[in-house]
């Protein structure tokens, strides 16, 4: 299985961002005296007692009188909160210095380091991405739509598409050298054929995502539809934010290419 980095090191940014948080809120309660508040049940009934570490003695609480010991229970939830937090940040910290290592690439580099007479006789476990590359382009091939491009524009690589928001969008994955399709075929899980506006290959982790730019969303009609258009793709296996990445404009909010261009990093790379 392919680990996807990013999602670790975000988790561990939040963790740190967590762990600053925890040490502030320690802080507030230094200075207490070295008491905590220890609960036990007896005869089914919860019991509360103060227990002094100095002296290891411990004293009844009675319930009326908990409410004077709540920055003690308070700073004793923060001190467990802050050590687990600490250890989930030195195991990430740990597992980001460790995931180059899991890359695919290390598997594939065994065989390109191997002198040329010994490849010749290799069937390689893992597919080299240009050979990955090129099965897929194969599978997901594009210009699946039939109809009409009236007053279209050419990408880059000389595509003709429908629209200039998707000539920069074409552009863009070409910049980064993403593979990709323009308005491949997708068959719904009620056996309807739609043509979604791209479909793309993250090479780094050999997933396939569908892109849907929709441009003209302040239009009732347009929005209806394609509101439509979205359920069905969910219905059909096609997350959001996972295998289905979804750009809009309209005629007061125009094409953000910085905005989209976050998103093709962020997913695609």
């Amino acid at each position: 299985m392919i680990q996807d980095s990013r999602a670790i090191i975000e988790n561990l940014s939040y963790i740190n961002e967590l762990v600053e948080k925890s040490n502030i809120n320690l802080r507030k309660y230094k200075g207490l005296e070295n008491i905590h508040v220890q609960s036990c049940y007896s005869n089914g009934r919860e019991q509360l007692y103060k227990y002094d570490s100095d002296t290891g003695k411990k004293k009844y609480i009675k319930r009326d009188e908990i409410s004077g010991y709540a920055n003690i229970i308070q700073r004793d939830y923060e001190a467990v909160v802050n050590k687990k937090l600490i250890s989930m940040q030195k195991i990430l910290s740990r597992v980001i210095k460790e995931l180059p290592k899991t890359e695919l690439i290390e598997i594939m580099s065994i065989y390109d380091k191997q002198p040329a007479s010994k490849r010749n006789l290799i069937v390689p476990m893992i597919e080299s991405n240009e050979e990955y590359i090129a099965r897929w382009l194969e599978e997901h091939s594009g210009g699946k739509n039939s109809y009409p491009i009236d007053n279209g524009v050419y990408t880059a690589k000389g595509e003709y598409v429908r629209s200039k928001s998707e000539k920069i969008l074409a552009d863009l994955f070409e910049k980064y050298s993403i593979p990709y399709c323009y308005e491949p075929s997708f068959r719904l899980n009620n056996g309807n054929v739609v043509y979604p506006d791209f479909v793309i290959l993250n090479v780094r982790l050999r997933k396939t995502i569908y892109w849907e730019h929709l441009g003209l969303i302040d239009r009732e009609d347009y929005a209806n539809r394609n509101f439509k258009k979205l359920d069905d793709y969910d219905m059909s296996g096609l997350e959001l934010g996972d295998n289905l990445i979804i750009t809009m404009e309209s005629d007061a909010r125009g094409f953000d290419s910085r905005r989209f261009e976050r998103k093709i990093k962020k997913y695609c790379l």
